[in-house]
């Protein structure tokens, strides 16, 4: 038999919807490609489905149920999947994230994730709730998957962070001045890609000293120019 990825029920929306499609094909005895055929697809989508590489859509959904004579079951089940707020690939990053012994990063106009306080993350997050992008549920999502990423950089060993961030990161005011004015929080680790990595270093060499740039979030926490 050829291997076959665990799947984790408990894990992502993403993967109960895939673990849930493939229960419904092992019980009637299809393999990936014959349910593909019956939903005009290719078994290489539905095994992307299946181990959450790729996220059913509310047609992908339906299609199914029509496969299987679900009525609307699957449709039900992806609601989960569609109303997240987390961007499409992210959760397998986090993933990686969480297993990582070195992370870098760049970043421009906002403070990474990894390095926001609680208040600096929170007030984002409002921010996007008052426009009107995010249900209040999508930004509880933001906020405990943010603080399960800092949570997981406290191992042993603990993951090397090196982040390079543009002036505007500290000088853009987030939440007001008493936020900006807090310590950053946790530090970080990720995976990189050669041509990035090479843009990286030169963004380190072309950086401020670490003297000069203590001096420059001194200034910032201060309101001074």
């Amino acid at each position: 038999m050829v291997n076959r990825k665990e799947l984790d029920a408990e894990g992502s929306p993403g993967a109960r919807f895939g673990q849930r499609l493939r229960m419904l094909r092992d019980e009637r005895g299809w393999t990936q490609d014959e349910l593909a055929v019956r939903m005009g697809c290719s078994g290489t989508h539905i095994s992307a489905v299946e181990t959450g590489r790729r996220r059913p859509t509310p047609r992908f959904a339906a299609s199914a149920d029509k496969a299987f004579g679900t009525g609307a079951q699957l449709e039900r089940l992806g609601r989960a999947v569609w109303n997240t707020a987390i961007l499409e690939g992210f959760p397998e990053f986090v993933a990686h994230e969480v297993r990582a012994t070195e992370i870098r990063l760049f970043e421009l106009g906002i403070i990474p994730g990894l390095l926001q306080t609680p208040e600096y993350a929170a007030a984002i997050t409002t921010g996007a709730l008052r426009r009107g992008s995010i249900t209040e549920q999508q930004a509880e999502e933001r906020l405990t998957l943010l603080a399960q990423r800092q949570a997981s950089l406290d191992r042993t060993p603990a993951p090397l962070v090196y982040a390079v961030l543009d002036e505007s990161c500290i000088r853009r005011v987030v939440g007001g001045p008493r936020i900006m004015a807090a310590p950053a929080g946790s530090a970080l680790a990720f995976a990189d890609v050669q041509p990035l990595l090479t843009a990286y270093h030169q963004l380190q060499a072309e950086a401020l000293s670490q003297a000069a740039s203590v001096a420059v979030f001194e200034q910032a926490r201060k309101g001074t120019p």
